[in-house]
């Protein structure tokens, strides 16, 4: 089951599980769709509930680092913690939030954002592709797990990949359970 909640700060979608919470935020743009879903589905399958925060970046005044932690607080609040966090592109500025994370096409051309990923101690995924000018494989390397994509943009919209994408976020997510 689905259910629209009010995060305070923003909207919210609940994908209903009765096993542990994964929080998920989208990019700039709604239009992190489908690649969001391509890595919170095999979870919502698998019984877990996901939090899908549900706001767009409208005003570039606002610091992008603060927009994104409070959604992302919010959200984990909401649903009295979670065990992984999802972020696409702007999303993944969630990193400054310690908890195991799953990063798709996250600004590795930041340093800003580089260093706060290298000053995590959660375990991490990288899932990005060759065609993204933000993604930097040996970056990507160095800091956790890997899902490369031959050919994917920053946008990671084939849904051909959406398998492989979903196949490496529930190998990630088994090992945060048997861990």
């Amino acid at each position: 089951m689905i259910h629209k909640v009010d995060l305070g700060i923003c909207g919210a979608y609940v994908y209903e599980g009765d096993g542990p919470t994964a929080v998920a935020v989208p990019g700039a743009m709604l239009g992190g769709m489908p690649a969001l879903w391509f890595a919170f589905e095999p979870l919502v399958e698998d019984g877990w509930q996901v939090v899908l925060v549900w706001d767009e970046y409208l005003d570039r005044s606002l610091d992008h680092w603060l927009w994104v932690r409070d959604r992302a607080e919010a959200a984990i609040e909401h649903a009295g913690g979670a065990a992984l966090l999802i972020g696409k592109s702007l999303g993944c500025y969630a990193a400054q939030i310690d908890l195991p994370a799953v990063w798709l096409t996250p600004a590795l051309t930041d340093d800003e954002l580089v260093n706060v990923l290298r000053q995590r101690t959660a375990p991490s995924m990288f899932v990005g592709g060759t065609a993204d000018p933000m993604w930097e494989r040996a970056v990507a390397h160095e800091l956790g797990d890997v899902c490369e994509l031959e050919g994917a943009d920053h946008g990671l919209a084939h849904t051909s990949q959406g398998l492989r994408v979903g196949a490496a976020v529930r190998a990630f997510s088994g090992r945060l359970s048997r861990a």
